[in-house]
């Protein structure tokens, strides 16, 4: 397959976060897109443990680890209680 990417990219954008998405993380996303009203964005927030969704109401779901864990807990964790 052709790398098509330097013909599509304007040249002063810079990538700020990337999280790779496996079909489940995916699924995730659309599970929460469909759950909620139309219209209402979802904003990606990229943590250092994962992906969460989080809609402007406040619902929250965790998409998927872009680590392996281990069960160490976390103060920059979103989904986490404080």
């Amino acid at each position: 397959m052709k790398n098509l990417s330097p013909r599509v990219a304007p040249s002063k954008v810079q990538v700020l976060a990337e999280a790779e998405f496996t079909q489940d993380m995916a699924e995730n996303l659309l599970s929460m897109c469909s759950a909620i009203s139309e219209g209402q964005p979802v904003t990606l927030q990229i943590c250092n443990k994962g992906v969460w969704g989080k809609t402007s109401a406040g619902m929250r779901l965790f998409i998927g680890s872009t680590t392996i864990m281990h069960g160490d807990s976390d103060d920059d964790d979103p989904g986490r209680a404080h």
